[in-house]
């Protein structure tokens, strides 16, 4: 497809506000093409053998400090609230890894809601392989800005676009909501090259993942089985048969993380969704959203409702039933690789499937769900999402960052600056009669 085409179902089109370009509208002042470097190791600030550190677990009054090192490494953490470091030029407190391993997991505890703090990982073995890095910690109350993206898929290189134009022009995101496939495989050597191209947004940002297919394929071996997720599992801490779906509330909001790749139900490597797997979550899943919260978000791999078909994923019927009856704010998806905006009894549904696989296109004449609002493919981006509890609202806008020729193109036209591709407003808790966009 064109990128300049762009698909919608309903008539009306959508005009440009507040200076934000009209969709289908695309800047005169994208950059030349240019090609991802050759060599990943040169993407961040650590060392070829580390992983440079990511934020898990983010909480008002706690964050876990994530590393990749040497097998039989440990190391601590330096950190101070930001103000202090400014004043100061040293670090508050320090705390010691008290395990050995390659993968390293330590939680800094009794931090202040609200607060951005600086810290600086110094593994065992070198300590200074990294530089200083920062997050902030939730806030009890008020407004908050998060990123959601999938499907970065980094050893085929678009991801890194992604990545970069995230740390180069984010500066008030609190967290980022990934919906899985970080890799194409279950291999060191490609999360490497993930966590090589999110260097400088990892280092700005803390993240909530969420489990994808391609973290089960199995490298070299296509006719399966599927692996044990074991890098997914060693780089987010999650326990060998541990639970991958989970629950966080930031300022009042639920968020609901869901497991949709059952590997019990695989084509070979490729495990699919199964009625099974999503009906095992689904007493959990209605505590999850029978809640007081100012609103629910849900984020799982799979969509439910996808361009080339009329009809929801049957798989998933258990989990839409329950997103209508406690009427969510919004739920994210991502596996295919494009951007698609729905609204299903005026819920918002996005697939954000566009941080870096081999695009998906849209075919004219192709099916698509009653509730098909919009969708882009062949362009790279992200949705960022802000939210305002007390004011019963959130704003997402789909954001451009390059675009691509072909589904597979490694070289990408930069927009400089990225564009804003789609918006739209919705209420987070809503009256079961209203529509959408």
């Amino acid at each position: 497809m064109s990128r300049h085409v762009i698909f919608r179902a309903a008539a009306g089109v959508i005009l440009a506000i507040s200076g934000i370009l009209a969709l289908g509208s695309f800047p005169a002042h994208a950059q030349t093409p240019f090609k991802v470097g050759a060599s990943p190791a040169s993407a961040g600030d650590a060392a070829a053998d580390y992983w440079a550190p990511w934020v898990t677990e983010l909480t008002t009054h706690t964050a876990t400090i994530n590393w990749h090192g040497v097998s039989d490494g440990a190391g601590s953490i330096d950190y101070a609230r930001s103000g202090f470091y400014e004043r100061h030029h040293r670090f508050e407190k320090t705390v010691v890894s008290a395990t050995v391993g390659a993968y390293q997991h330590v939680t800094l505890k009794n931090l202040r809601p609200d607060t951005a703090y600086v810290y600086r990982v110094m593994p065992s073995d070198d300590e200074g392989a990294f530089g200083n890095r920062a997050f902030r910690t939730m806030p009890v109350s008020g407004a908050f800005t998060f990123i959601v993206i999938s499907d970065s898929h980094a050893q085929e290189k678009r991801f890194k676009y992604v990545a970069d134009a995230i740390a180069a022009n984010e500066t008030d995101v609190l967290f980022i909501l990934d919906g899985g496939d970080y890799a194409g495989w279950d291999k060191d050597v490609f999360w490497t090259t993930y966590f090589q191209y999110a260097d400088g947004m990892l280092a700005k940002f803390p993240i909530f993942h969420t489990i994808g297919n391609h973290e089960y394929h199995n490298n070299g071996h296509p006719e399966g089985p599927p692996t044990d997720a074991d890098q997914y599992h060693w780089t987010f801490d999650v326990p060998v048969n541990g639970a991958l779906n989970y629950s966080f509330d930031c300022s009042g909001i639920r968020f609901v993380v869901l497991n949709s790749p059952d590997p019990n139900n695989a084509n070979g490597d490729d495990p699919h969704t199964s009625l099974a797997l999503a009906e095992s979550q689904t007493s959990w899943l209605k505590k999850q959203l029978h809640n007081d919260k100012l609103g629910t978000f849900t984020i799982h791999h799979h969509p439910i409702w996808d361009f080339g078909n009329t009809t929801m994923n049957p798989d998933l019927q258990p989990w839409e039933t329950l997103y209508h009856t406690y009427n969510i704010s919004a739920t994210f998806a991502g596996h295919t690789h494009n951007y698609q905006r729905y609204s299903v009894e005026g819920i918002p549904y996005f697939v954000i499937g566009n941080a870096g696989g081999k695009f998906a296109d849209f075919n004219p004449g192709d099916p698509y769900p009653v509730g098909y609002r919009f969708g882009e493919t062949r362009q790279l981006g992200y949705l960022k999402v802000t939210v305002h509890p007390e004011k019963n609202r959130a704003t997402a806008q789909e954001v451009f960052v390059a675009w691509v020729k072909e589904d597979d193109s490694e070289t990408a036209t930069v927009y400089n600056p990225p564009i804003i591709g789609d918006v739209v407003t919705f209420p987070l808790k809503r009256a079961k009669s209203s529509s959408g966009h």
